[in-house]
């Protein structure tokens, strides 16, 4: 949520009308993926407010999102079993599906998915000390859409 906050205030800076005294709005830039999603999505059109709410700073490590992603969702809470969250994130980024699926089977494998195994469009794990993903990535307008669901143990 840090993130969030800070990548907003980043784009009420950069549209505040402040400048370098030309009149020219001075641009703030930051290497942060929540406030990069925050500033394309309000440069769309999505308010700032609703983007900065996505925001999946918060996700277990064991949970795999490709270095060049542009998150449109992010979803997580308890799912009902004590100290257990589950989650979705969805994200679209230029590298193929099949490029994300054997990236994404080495993160898992990396997480100690050992029975993490690609079939179809999909990745899918058993159970590990209590952790689960399912990865499915595929052609979309373009790009590659991710959807990356995932539960687990509150640590």
């Amino acid at each position: 949520m840090r993130n969030g906050l800070i990548g907003l205030s980043l784009l009420l800076a950069a549209c505040s009308g402040e400048g370098d005294g030309t009149g020219n709005a001075t641009v703030a830039t930051t290497n942060d993926p929540t406030a990069q999603n925050v500033a394309e999505a309000a440069a769309n059109g999505t308010p700032a407010a609703v983007a900065a709410a996505t925001d999946c700073s918060n996700k277990p490590d064991f949970v795999p999102i490709y270095r060049e992603a542009q998150v449109t969702s992010c979803i997580s809470g308890p799912d009902g079993e004590p100290r257990h969250v589950s989650g979705s994130i969805v994200y679209t980024t230029h590298t193929s599906p099949n490029d994300i699926r054997a990236w994404s089977l080495d993160q898992a494998k990396a997480a100690g998915f050992i029975d993490a195994a690609v079939q179809g469009d999909k990745l899918t794990t058993g159970v590990s000390e209590g952790r689960k993903l399912m990865i499915v990535s595929e052609a979309y307008n373009g790009a590659t859409r991710v959807t990356v669901n995932w539960s687990g143990p509150v640590r």
